[in-house]
């Protein structure tokens, strides 16, 4: 049993599907009648990220290098995604867009 579920068409069959729901998961977000998976993404991604180790725990390091780069790559393009639909026009800040001290969080005694 165990030779079958880690034989290497099974393993590039399982790689296959996680890099498609992966991908499904990130179109998601550009469908309004798939607003309800892509809102769940990032509970996606910590199943992703529990898989790799549970895979780990198994010594299956190829697909656990997939779950890992599905989990990263879902937390980059929802994180891109978010801070595109927060970013203000510069208008609205008082300081000037190049200026790099609306960004830090220095202490006021500095």
């Amino acid at each position: 049993m165990k030779a079958v579920l880690f034989h290497s068409s099974t393993r590039q069959a399982t790689t296959i599907v996680l890099l498609l729901f992966a991908v499904a998961t990130m179109w998601a977000a550009g469908e309004p009648a798939l607003q309800h998976w892509a809102a769940q993404a990032r509970w996606i991604a910590l199943g992703f990220l529990l898989a790799g180790m549970g895979l780990l725990v198994f010594r299956r390091t190829r697909l656990m290098f997939v779950c890992l780069g599905c989990s990263a790559a879902i937390c980059l393009f929802f994180n891109e995604l978010e801070q595109k639909n927060n970013d203000h026009p510069a208008s609205v800040h008082p300081v000037n867009q190049h200026d790099s001290t609306y960004n830090e969080f220095t202490a006021p005694y500095r």
